[in-house]
């Protein structure tokens, strides 16, 4: 099953050498969907450093992690104009950022 939420806003919070990541995380993008709902966060994990696995909490928060590599694609993506989406394969464990148009309901990019 796919997960696709539509992200109105998020914060970042960049720590240093965090435990919980086994000493390697530097950092989250924890985001939020309509009426300000917490849908749950990116965490950055050190270059090099094996990546936790991406999970669906029960309340249907998403943990999904990338490595310090890809902040950057991160942060520009957030500076796009058109709406921007997460979205979670629960079956694959797999997370991804959607940029465009998109239609939660087909799980498809609009034309």
């Amino acid at each position: 099953m796919i997960v696709t939420h539509k992200i109105e806003y998020y914060n970042i919070v960049i720590i240093s050498d965090y435990a919980k990541g086994g000493g390697y995380q530097m950092g989250y993008l924890h985001l939020y969907g309509e009426n300000s709902k917490y849908l749950g966060y990116l965490g950055i994990i050190k270059n090099g450093k094996v990546l936790p696995s991406n999970i669906q909490q029960q309340d249907g928060t998403l943990n999904i992690y990338f490595h310090e590599l890809e902040l950057q694609t991160i942060l520009d993506t957030f500076k796009k104009p058109n709406p921007i989406f997460v979205k979670f394969n629960t079956d694959l464990k797999s997370g991804s950022l959607v940029i465009g148009k998109y239609d939660i309901k087909t799980n498809e990019l609009a034309a």
